[in-house]
């Protein structure tokens, strides 16, 4: 089975960027899932993550979809990419419930400074508070199995990381569970 690659990180922190670059530079078949997208289709209260209780429950529902497509795009051979931010118990019930597939975490780390400089260089999403609270969720995850401390790197070098980290996983015969 091709591997289901979780990307986690602090607002700004380059998923988007990073996946599209991957998949359309690394791998022959890829489907990338954004979890933002995957939330948002709950249209009727959409309430953002931070809102507790009833964010933390919509992100849960989002794992669920987003583990969801994941696995039937792994059943049509495609490489797979989630992007979401983990906090609270998100990485086990993305574990769990991706329990049998390669899955690796990857937590794509840059700075504060860096990443709140990025949020403010595109059209305003959060508050700096959001970006905060996003940040400090990201900085105290420990459920991952690499992390890149993106601040100074290209989006191409973070990329080629995450392709030998796939071969190197490939070969190893490693499966994360």
């Amino acid at each position: 089975m091709k591997p289901i690659t979780l990307l986690t990180g602090a607002a700004a922190s380059g998923k988007n960027t990073i996946a599209q670059y991957y998949a359309t530079r690394f791998c022959e078949r890829c489907a990338v899932i954004d979890g933002d997208v995957v939330r948002w289709m709950l249209r009727q209260p959409h309430i953002a993550p931070w809102d507790e209780p009833e964010g933390l429950a919509q992100h849960r529902l989002g794992v669920k979809h987003a583990c969801m497509l994941a696995k039937s795009f792994a059943a049509e051979d495609c490489e797979v990419m989630i992007l979401d931010v983990l906090w609270a118990d998100l990485a086990q019930r993305y574990r769990d419930d991706l329990r049998g597939y390669p899955l690796r975490i990857v937590r794509l780390l840059p700075s504060w400074e860096t990443s709140l400089k990025r949020l403010h260089e595109r059209p305003p999403s959060i508050s700096d508070s959001e970006a905060r609270w996003v940040y400090d969720t990201q900085l105290a995850l420990t459920d991952f199995d690499l992390s890149i401390d993106n601040s100074a790197l290209s989006v191409e070098e973070v990329a080629r990381r995450l392709a030998a980290y796939r071969e190197e996983r490939a070969g190893s015969g490693a499966s994360v569970e």
